[in-house]
């Protein structure tokens, strides 16, 4: 079932973002002036296999525009993070709630969280 969700829920919406992305860019590129605004983000993988965020930091990496720059593991001090550079982040929560609508996204596709993050 996973395998379905991936193919069919994830692969199209991830292929629609990046779609997206290149379009942003590309104007961005295309036009005088700059709306770059780039921001570094820290990213909670909290609650993620290691194969979950194996697909969400790939996603973010390939997405034209974001780039995961680390990974923070685990320890005493919070969950493990990644951190992530968005290339147009002049609004931080609007970068926040683009990375954890992806994520939601990852672990809806592996059934550990459904959107919005509900268990």
């Amino acid at each position: 079932m996973t395998g379905l969700r991936l193919l069919f829920g994830y692969a199209p919406w991830l292929a629609w973002q990046l779609t997206v992305a290149v379009v942003r860019l590309a104007a961005d590129v295309c036009t005088p002036g700059s709306t770059q605004r780039p921001r570094i983000v820290k990213l909670s993988m909290q609650g993620l296999s290691d194969l979950e965020v194996t697909l969400l930091t790939s996603s973010i990496t390939i997405t034209p525009g974001t780039l995961v720059l680390g990974i923070a593991p685990e320890s005493e001090h919070g969950p493990r993070v990644a951190f992530v550079q968005a290339l147009f982040g002049a609004d931080q929560r609007s970068v926040m709630a683009d990375l954890e609508h992806m994520r939601d996204k990852v672990q809806a596709a592996f059934g550990s969280r459904g959107p919005g993050g509900a268990r």
